[in-house]
């Protein structure tokens, strides 16, 4: 037909390419637009149906012109003129790689581990496996500790865990480990670091890892050397025909599993742990380095969204597991399984992170614990305070045989410590530089032995496998079990006794009649208010804020304390009961209390009286203390008839008085009071009985102690010797 244009298939590859670089790049997805206008799910849609979604919202994303979805609405185009869409999106969508299947080429963790080597060829993997051989076998012979020398080194250069190739072959030298210079190139190619240091604590663990394997395997005679000794001074991987110790020890080492050190690429792989022992992991390492999630993640939301990308996610886990304290490591398909469980139901790029962190944070407190403060939480959670150390074993989980010989070299060295008076502990400390806890076990092996506690080989081992993990031999719980504190009782143990007496609570006593009297109660109360000028109603109206007149029982019996008043608590109970409010049980009227004690100064309604002279209240000095019954009267009646003989005009015993009586208080202790009668010779007048009885009538507290109150005293016998008769007692 010659209206018809000609479909060219490369043009319309060309969009397709177009289409499909869109989606890669944007992440659409074309069944999204065009299943809601099937209606009938038949896989065929109009033309402008078609056109509209190319054409309309995803124009300015696929940068389609209209000559190009022309092109595929007449190449999708079915004989009854309608769009065949389903065809289109299997087109774009079927051949998109999905990367996620991918296992990742870099984790991105190589160089954070400190045991991390460089790859060598299967050629240069054999020649080391001898040479290592070679350098432990002269180690074991020689009873030599490597480690102390690359640390010497450590803790002035501060290198973490390397040193310079310089110092590494110095060391070698100084050991009389003597090495080809092709031998020596293969230790830097295995061990280099940074392209100039050496990883010296790789080529450490693999010199014990080879010496513990030709124990175990019998590679060693009784001296500690090969069985088969290799020939020459000069260790070399290139002499021919160098014996092999290992022959007929594979098939014992295949029935107990393959070994890392001559098979480094056939080491089982870890066992990954399920989602909740991580996130219990997690939780542990949070609460012992007080680490706050939120801290790391809002750099990466500024928006504040609580949501963060994949990428972010793992950032922020590995900022999390470094800390000053411990190495918290996740492995790739750990955190997977993580951001698998926080994914966002609706971007699958992003992480709900802080959903992920108020599950971790379940550690310090529970969430929205305020809407139900009845129940009780154990903070932390038992399952994480009884979580063992990163690669210890669960002591349940071990035969019997070897649980038995742990305990019985447990109980071994227990008995021999205290017997002998050992002290494990700096025998251990000299190898814990880092204070961390942990030692290897050679230095664990060696730290029994010089202490002079034998053990057998099968009880070492039983050792390690009961107080090893992943740092080492962690000798802290070692300690523990071996060294337990002998109780001793307290040196003050009667002492104690006699403080949980004083501050155990006290009963309260009963009230007397006088604390239950108002009377007598209001009398105490307007005395203190007479003689100091207090005024009550300052200290009670704070209380009062919606001034209401009345106020809480407590808030009455608070605003009493702070005013000076000492009521006995059955004293206040009175007062609360008298002055309660009659509306509120719970509340005093206090505008009412503080009238009452005002009468002390004046009436109330002076206004209606204006004749009434008013009286104001005397405060008595008068107490239980100095109460006199009739023969204590006649006896001071006596005694002040003796001395009122001798007025004050004559003796002039005022300005005695008034020289002992330093603060001018008043009064005078009763040892000066009759040193002052002494002194005018008026003490000869009365006998010892009179005296006590004239000081109890006078007597007046102050302080701890009962004193004479001189002034009164004085006014006393002026009276007497004035008026000359009878006192009227």
């Amino acid at each position: 037909m010659p209206h018809c244009k000609e479909i060219k298939l490369g043009n319309v590859w060309r969009s397709c390419n177009k289409i499909r670089s869109a989606i890669f790049r944007v992440g659409l997805n074309l069944w999204e637009y065009y299943l809601p206008l099937d209606h009938g799910k038949t896989n065929l849609i109009t033309e402008s149906q078609f056109t509209s979604v190319l054409s309309g919202p995803l124009k300015i994303v696929l940068a389609l012109s209209d000559q190009e979805i022309s092109e595929l609405a007449d190449y999708f185009k079915v004989p009854d003129g309608r769009i065949l869409y389903r065809q289109l999106c299997e087109v774009i969508h079927g051949s998109v790689p999905d990367f996620s299947k991918n296992e990742p080429l870099v984790s991105g963790l190589e160089w954070e581990d400190p045991l991390q080597v460089n790859r060598l060829s299967g050629t240069e993997e054999r020649r080391l496996s001898v040479l290592i051989t070679k350098i432990a076998s002269i180690v074991n012979l020689r009873k030599l500790l490597l480690m102390p020398f690359f640390q010497d080194y450590e803790l002035v250069t501060k290198n973490n865990g390397t040193v310079t190739i310089a110092h590494f072959a110095r060391i070698l030298d100084y050991l009389k480990i003597l090495v080809s210079a092709d031998d020596f190139n293969l230790l830097i190619k295995r061990y280099q670091k940074d392209g100039y240091t050496i990883n010296y604590m790789a080529f450490v663990n693999d010199i014990d890892n080879t010496i513990k394997y030709m124990e175990a395997y019998g590679i060693l005679d009784l001296g500690g050397d090969v069985v088969s000794q290799f020939p020459g001074r000069v260790i070399s991987a290139e002499l021919p025909k160098l014996p092999r110790p290992e022959i007929g020890k594979i098939l014992a080492a295949s029935i107990f599993g393959k070994q890392s050190i001559f098979h480094p690429a056939l080491e089982p792989p870890k066992e990954q742990r399920d989602l909740m022992t991580l996130m219990t992991r997690i939780q542990r390492h949070i609460l012992e380095n007080r680490i706050r999630l939120s801290e790391f993640f809002e750099d990466f939301d500024p928006l504040r969204c609580g949501k963060v990308t994949v990428s972010q996610f793992h950032r922020c886990l590995d900022a999390i597991g470094i800390s000053g304290l411990h190495r918290l490591y996740l492995s790739l398909p750990e955190i997977e399984t993580i951001v698998t469980q926080y994914k966002d139901p609706i971007d699958a790029g992003r992480v709900c992170w802080k959903t992920f962190e108020d599950d971790v944070n379940q550690v310090f407190t529970t969430q929205e614990l305020e809407k139900c403060p009845s129940p009780e939480i154990e903070k932390p959670p038992q399952e994480v305070a009884n979580l063992p150390k990163m690669g210890a074993k669960v002591w349940d989980n071990v035969q019997p045989p070897m649980r038995d010989l742990c305990e019985e070299a447990v109980e071994k060295v227990k008995n021999k410590t205290m017997k002998r008076g050992i002290l494990l502990k700096p025998w251990f400390r000299d190898y814990d530089k880092n204070n961390n806890g942990h030692v290897s076990r050679s230095q664990m092996r060696q730290s029994i032995l010089a202490s002079g506690i034998l053990l057998s080989d099968e009880e070492l081992y039983a050792l390690e496998e009961r107080f090893n993990d992943d740092v080492g031999f962690n000798y802290f719980w070692f300690l523990r079990e071996v060294e337990p504190k002998m109780e001793e009782e307290p040196l003050y143990a009667g002492y104690v006794e006699e403080m949980k007496k004083v501050n155990a609570p006290k009963r309260p006593r009963p009230g007397t009649n006088d604390e239950k009297d108002i009377i007598q109660v209001l009398a105490k109360i307007k005395g203190k208010v007479v003689r100091e000028r207090v005024n009550i109603m300052q200290f009670m109206r704070d209380y009062d804020r919606c001034n209401e007149e009345v106020i809480h029982r407590a808030d009455f019996e608070r605003a009493l304390s702070a005013a000076g008043f000492a009521l006995t608590p059955c004293e206040m109970e009175t007062i609360t009961e008298i002055f309660s409010s009659p509306k509120r049980c719970c509340c005093v009227d206090y505008k009412r209390f503080c009238e009452t004690v005002e009468e002390a100064f004046t009436q109330a309604c002076l206004h209606r009286a204006p004749l009434i002279i008013p009286l104001q209240h005397v405060p008595a000095k008068d107490c239980t203390r100095n109460f006199l019954n009739f023969d204590e009267r006649q006896t001071v009646n006596n005694a002040l008839q003796k001395l009122c003989k001798k007025p004050d005009l004559k003796t002039n015993l005022m300005s005695i008085f008034t020289d002992y009586d330093k603060t001018k208080c008043g009064t005078v202790s009763q040892h000066m009071f009759m040193k002052a009668l002494s002194l005018r010779n008026m003490a000869d007048m009365i006998s010892r009985k009179e005296f006590d009885a004239v000081c109890k009538a006078f007597g007046f507290e102050r302080g701890m102690r009962d004193e004479v109150d001189y002034r009164a005293f004085m006014k006393l016998l002026d009276i007497l010797h004035a008026n000359d008769k009878h006192l009227p007692f």
